[in-house]
């Protein structure tokens, strides 16, 4: 049923017999609501490469032509953001040794690149973690964390210290295709590269900082593990 070939389809025209026509731009609404309408895009992945996940938005046309939306996962990886500024400070003036406790860094919500929002596709979204054997980050039907800091911080130096955190996510990617079914061919008829992005629970504590400075004096760190296919 799927074809590696690429054929980009003419324009088809959405009308029947004793109804009001329809716009074109209306009837691929309805007929792509779930992940939008991307005619005219390709996919920088292989057509039919990756990991089959799921098939939405199907739809005969008046034409007679069936169309549906195929989607694959290709990648996973952690990606590293950067440095973030934390509320709390440490001032070791007066003493010569102290220590920081585990930090809260800022809050992160998953996001993805497609049509619609990311807490009204969750069933998508939940298929995508299967297939690569994630799981959700926030443990539940939420697509937000607050990541808590894995390393602590100390000093002997008698200066204030500012601290800063370094959060990490997901990036799982993969495309869509539009397939339509036309005289007894197959063909897809556009395709489009998705990411899905997930915050991870963890986050990196920075300990280089002093209060005065305005931003951290330091890259930002790796993040852990190696891409996963």
């Amino acid at each position: 049923m799927y074809s590696s070939s690429i054929v980009m389809a003419a324009a088809i025209v959405f009308s029947s017999a004793g109804a009001s026509p329809v716009t074109q731009l209306e009837a691929r609404a309805g007929t792509t609501s779930k992940y939008g309408d991307y005619s005219g895009s390709t996919s920088s992945y292989g057509d039919g490469s990756g990991t089959y996940v799921r098939t939405d938005d199907v739809g005969t046309y008046a034409s007679g032509v069936k169309c549906w939306t195929d989607l694959f996962y290709v990648s996973s990886s952690f990606q590293a953001k950067d440095w973030v500024k934390n509320e709390n400070s440490i001032d070791c003036a007066l003493t010569s040794f102290c220590a920081s406790g585990t930090i809260t860094g800022t809050q992160s919500c998953s996001w993805w690149n497609l049509a619609g929002s990311i807490e009204s596709e969750w069933d998508i979204i939940k298929d995508i973690w299967s297939v690569t054997g994630s799981f959700n980050p926030g443990g539940g039907q939420s697509v937000c964390e607050t990541a808590q800091s894995t390393n602590t911080c100390n000093w002997n130096d008698m200066k204030c210290h500012a601290l800063w955190t370094s959060n990490v996510e997901l990036v799982n990617k993969g495309y869509i295709r539009r397939r339509c079914h036309d005289k007894g061919q197959d063909y897809t008829a556009w395709s489009k590269d998705w990411n899905v992005n997930s915050p991870e629970k963890t986050t990196r504590l920075g300990c280089g900082a002093l209060c005065t400075d305005t931003q951290y004096p330091g890259p930002v760190p790796a993040p852990p593990g190696a891409q996963r296919i």
